[in-house]
């Protein structure tokens, strides 16, 4: 009997060995194997068996590199969107990050506990849910900072603005109250990322949104229409219009409560224009070509461009209100070799000498004229001793400040028109076609009862080549006419000497040659006639 009991304790014993033996050695082999334990799933996709390799293709395989790659569009109120990357977000990983994990399921313990991990796999399908990752909240909370800012743009600076053109009173709903539950809002990001979802809806605000004070806004709005004006200070500054207009408050909150946070509420708006708008009384300054003239100074020495370019830059953008006298001597102040003035031939003393500021001449006669094509008012204004060949007599004008007394002439002239006036300088230089020409153009408002220029008409040189500008009309719709400048010469002979006396006429023709209005420039005298230019001969 005792010898029988041995026995089975040895065999018992032998038994418990080799199944010992046997776990031992199932558990080192688990723990051996490069494929992921039996029967394993995630998400649904099967992954049993197989290699690390082998599980991440066959998570793309079923679409989770598809899932990974496309971003999450969030549209928040007001149609503003944003979009979450899955994986800056942290809540989704690649197909190789999971095949990692998959494979380390069931690895995580000793060689026994793994054994048993195995052995239950292996028994029943065991569904691993693809791993968590830590969500990096700082990532989506830049995209929905950023998301504030857009809601804000989008909500507007103002609660309401008039659309007068399009007859709308305009209103974002939520402005300076709209606040999304940021919180929330990524709650549900990690949420709708998990679920594979690929578009979120949130809408989710802190505190309800209270309407507008539309009473207030319909009394503020509430106007007669009213013209533009210009202040009566002389400076022409714009007051600009009053629309009229006005809404049904009843109507504004209907619509208002109707739309959706973030969305744009259109109000009706009745509206009545004024005849007169700030924009057209802006547009109306210095919009007209009223006269201009050119003349050339080809054969001028360097000396004489630099005066001619000095002088000429001093005069261009000067603005002259109704009234206001304009006087070349101050505006082009002393010519000397301290103001960039150089010696150039002049008339001086009845000869050529070279003179400071040599040339300047040709600047005031240049301008004289414009003036007298712009029909502005010549305050004071004296011909050259001898005839100039840049100007036909009775269109120049000779200027100086002589250094030590003497008679100083000057160019003076009002602007007596009822807008006021900008003066424009420029040159014009092509070399190989020896042209250098000296541009003085005067802008202005034309007013119905003035003469429409569609051509200057002057003669050019005293020699009485003809010098024709033609301009685009200001208004096609009226009628234009061709301003001209024509002269009577007679001849004399004095103690002196020789030369020519010169009537000067402004006269207006239509476009037929038809002349409309003649005027003589030349100064009345107390006894009825006119005082003519005296040019003498130059020997």
């Amino acid at each position: 009997m005792k010898k029988t009991l041995r026995i089975l304790l040895v065999v018992v014993l032998v038994l418990l060995v080799a199944a010992l033996g046997g776990g031992l050695y199932g558990a080192y082999r688990v723990s051996q194997l490069d494929t992921n334990f039996p029967k394993l799933s995630v998400n649904g996709i099967p992954v049993g068996g197989l290699t690390k390799a082998q599980t991440a293709e066959a998570l793309n395989a079923a679409g989770w590199e598809k899932r990974v790659t496309t971003p999450l569009t969030v549209t928040t109120p007001g149609g503003v969107q944003f979009q979450v990357d899955p994986l800056k977000s942290g809540v989704l990983q690649t197909a190789e990050g999971i095949a990692e994990a998959a494979y380390s399921y069931g690895r995580e313990g000793n060689m026994i506990e793994n054994l048993i991990r195995y052995i239950k796999c292996w028994l029943r399908p065991t569904e691993l849910e693809h791993p968590e990752q830590n969500a990096d909240r700082e990532y989506l909370s830049s995209l929905i900072a950023q998301n504030r800012a857009d809601l804000e743009a989008r909500l507007g600076e103002s609660e309401y603005v008039p659309d007068y053109e399009g007859g709308t009173l305009k209103l974002m709903k939520g402005w300076g109250q709209l606040q999304l539950n940021e919180e929330g809002l990524t709650d549900a990001i990690i949420a709708a990322l998990q679920a594979g979802e690929t578009e979120l809806t949130y809408d989710t605000l802190t505190s309800e949104l209270t309407a507008p004070d539309f009473d207030a806004i319909h009394a503020e709005l509430l106007k007669e229409p009213k013209d533009a004006q210009f202040t009566d200070d002389g400076k022409f500054d714009v007051i600009d219009e009053v629309v009229g207009c006005r809404f049904d408050v009843a109507e504004a909150k209907a619509l208002w409560e109707a739309a959706a946070p973030g969305d744009e509420v259109d109000v009706p708006m009745s509206v009545t224009w004024p005849a007169v708008t700030g924009q057209s009384l802006r547009d109306s300054l210095f919009r007209d070509l009223l006269g201009t003239c050119t003349t050339n100074y080809w054969n001028s020495t360097e000396n004489r461009i630099n005066n001619v370019k000095l002088a000429s830059s001093k005069i261009d953008g000067t603005i002259l209100y109704p009234g206001d006298l304009f006087s070349y001597n101050e505006v082009v102040g002393a010519r000397t070799v301290e103001a960039g003035f150089l010696p150039a031939p002049a008339y001086v003393d009845g000869d050529v000498k070279d003179e400071i500021g040599g040339g300047a001449c040709q600047v005031s006669s240049t301008l004289y004229c414009a003036t007298l094509f712009a029909f502005l008012e010549t305050v004071e204004r004296t011909n050259h001793y001898f005839p100039v060949h840049y100007m036909q007599l009775g269109t120049d004008a000779t200027v100086t400040i002589p250094d030590e007394g003497g008679n100083v002439m000057d160019l003076k002239f009002r602007n007596n028109r009822n807008y006021p006036i900008k003066i424009v300088a420029y040159s014009t230089v092509d070399e190989e076609n020896y042209i250098r020409d000296l541009t003085f153009e005067i802008w202005g408002t034309l007013e119905e009862e003035d003469f429409m220029p569609i051509a200057f008409d002057n003669r050019w040189g005293w020699e009485f080549s003809n010098h024709f500008w033609e301009v685009e009309p200001a208004d096609p719709d009226r009628t234009g006419y061709i301003i001209k400048l024509e002269h009577e010469r007679y001849y004399f002979s004095d103690d002196i000497g020789e030369g020519m006396r010169t009537l000067t006429y402004r006269r207006v023709y239509t476009e037929d040659g038809t002349m409309v209005s003649e005027e003589v420039l030349n100064p009345e005298l107390p006894n009825g006639l006119r005082a003519m230019d005296t040019y003498y001969d130059h020997n």
